[in-house]
C-alpha cells in the first residue's frame, strides 16, 4: 500500500495486483481464525492494518475480484469480532469501512445493469456476480448494530450521527440497484430488507427525507416485498410501510414528496389491499398488514374511502358486502386518535388488531374462498 501511495509501484502491474490479492487473502485467513483460543489477539493484530486495507479500494475498486474480497474481509471481521472490539478498535473499523464503502460506491453503484435470466443455474451464477452488493449490505448491517454505535459513541469517539450518515450513504448507493430483478435472489433480498427494516424502525425521518427518486426506489422495494413468499421479508416490508406512514402522521415528513406525486399514499393503500389483504398469502402476515393499513387510512380518510370505492367496484356483486366489512373495521374515533397522536397506542392497537382479524376472516370467506 505504501508503495502505491508513494508511486513506487503501479496498481496495474500484474505483480503488484497479485501481491494485493495475496495480502487480502492472508488477512482474510486471519479473520477466519475466530475460534482460536484468546481471539481478542486478532483485533489487536488487524486494527493497524485496516486503514491500509481500506486504501486498496482506491486503487482496485474497478477490479471486482479484489473489490469483493475487501468487502468480504471487512464484513467477516465485523461479524466475528464486534463483541470483543475495544472503543479504539471500533473507531478504526468505522473509519476504514467509511473509506472502503465510499470508494466502492463510486465504481459499482452508479451504472450496474440487472439482467434477468431464465433458469435456476443462470440465476445462481448471476446471484454470485452480485456477491459484492451482498457483502456491502451485510457490512452496513453490522455498522448499524447497537453495540457498535454504543462503543463508538463516546466523548472522544465517533458521534452516532456520523455512523447514521455512513449507513444512509451506503443505502442510497444501493437503493437504485434494488429492482425486482435483483430482489428475486433470496440472500440479497433477505439482507436488504433486514437493513431497510432496521433503518425504518430506527431512523424513519431520515428515510422520509431521501430525494424523491431514491424514496421511490425504497417504496417500490417495500411494495414488492410485502407480497413476497418469505414471511420475514413480507413482515419487514409491511413494518417499513407502517413506519413511513406513522412518521408522516407525526411530522408531515412526506409533504414534499406528496406535492410532487400526490397519489403515493393511495397507491400504497390500493396495492396493500389488492396484493396482500385480499389474497390467500395474508394468513402469515395478518398483524403487520393491519398495522400498515391503519396509519395509511389515517393520513387522509376521504382519499382512503375513494380507494375503497374504486377497489370494491372490481368485485361486482360482492361490492356491497365489502363496503359493510370496511364500515365495521374502520371506526372514525380510532382513525382520529391515530391521526392526532401519529401512532395507535396500546389500547387502540389491541382493539384494531382484533377488528382486523375478524375483517380478514370475513373478507377471505366471500372474496377468496369458494
Amino acid at each position: 500500500m505504501q508503495a502505491l501511495v508513494k508511486k513506487e509501484a503501479r496498481s496495474q502491474n500484474i505483480d503488484v495486483q497479485e501481491s494485493a490479492c495475496l495480502s487480502i487473502l492472508l488477512y482474510s485467513g486471519v479473520v477466519l481464525a475466530s475460534e482460536m483460543s484468546d481471539p481478542e489477539r486478532i483485533p489487536y493484530f488487524l486494527s493497524p492494518s485496516m486503514p491500509h486495507l481500506s486504501g486498496l479500494m482506491i486503487y482496485y475498486a474497478e477490479d471486482l475480484t479484489i473489490c469483493e474480497s475487501l468487502l468480504k474481509l471487512f464484513r467477516d471481521y465485523a461479524e466475528r469480532y464486534l463483541p470483543m472490539l475495544t472503543r479504539d478498535q471500533c473507531i478504526i473499523l468505522f473509519s476504514a469501512s467509511t473509506s472502503l464503502l465510499k470508494s466502492y460506491s463510486e465504481h459499482h453503484c452508479k451504472s450496474r445493469a440487472i439482467v434477468k435470466t431464465s433458469n435456476s443455474v443462470e440465476d445462481f451464477e448471476e446471484e454470485q456476480s452480485y456477491n459484492d452488493v451482498l457483502c456491502a449490505i451485510q457490512l452496513l448491517i453490522q455498522l448499524g448494530t447497537k453495540d457498535f454505535i454504543d462503543l463508538c459513541n463516546t466523548s472522544k469517539g465517533v458521534d452516532s450521527n456520523q455512523i447514521t450518515d455512513v449507513i444512509f450513504f451506503g443505502l442510497q448507493q444501493i437503493l437504485p440497484l434494488m429492482t425486482q430483478g435483483l430482489l428475486r435472489f433470496p440472500k440479497l433480498c433477505t439482507h436488504y430488507f433486514t437493513l431497510v427494516g432496521f433503518m425504518v424502525e430506527t431512523y424513519p425521518k431520515n428515510l422520509c427525507s431521501l430525494p424523491l427518486e431514491l424514496f421511490d426506489s425504497l417504496l417500490d422495494s417495500l411494495l414488492f416485498g410485502m407480497s413476497h413468499s418469505d414471511s420475514l421479508v413480507s413482515k419487514s416490508s409491511l413494518h417499513g410501510l407502517a413506519g413511513l406512514a406513522q412518521e408522516h402522521l407525526k411530522t408531515h415528513s412526506l409533504s414534499n414528496h406528496l406535492s410532487a406525486k400526490p397519489n403515493i399514499i393511495e397507491n400504497c393503500t390500493r396495492r396493500l389491499l389488492l396484493e396482500v389483504i385480499f389474497q390467500p398469502i395474508i394468513w402469515d402476515r395478518v398483524e403487520p398488514a393491519g398495522m400498515a393499513l391503519l396509519p395509511l387510512a389515517a393520513i387522509d380518510v376521504h382519499k382512503f374511502v375513494e380507494v375503497i370505492n374504486a377497489v370494491s367496484q372490481q368485485y361486482g356483486q360482492k361490492q356491497k358486502r365489502l363496503h359493510c366489512a370496511f364500515e365495521e373495521l374502520i371506526k372514525p374515533d380510532i382513525l382520529a386518535n391515530v391521526s392526532k397522536e401519529g401512532r395507535e397506542g396500546r389500547v387502540v392497537r389491541v382493539q384494531f388488531k382484533n377488528d382486523f382479524d375478524a375483517f380478514v376472516r370475513n373478507v377471505q370467506a366471500f372474496l377468496v374462498m369458494r
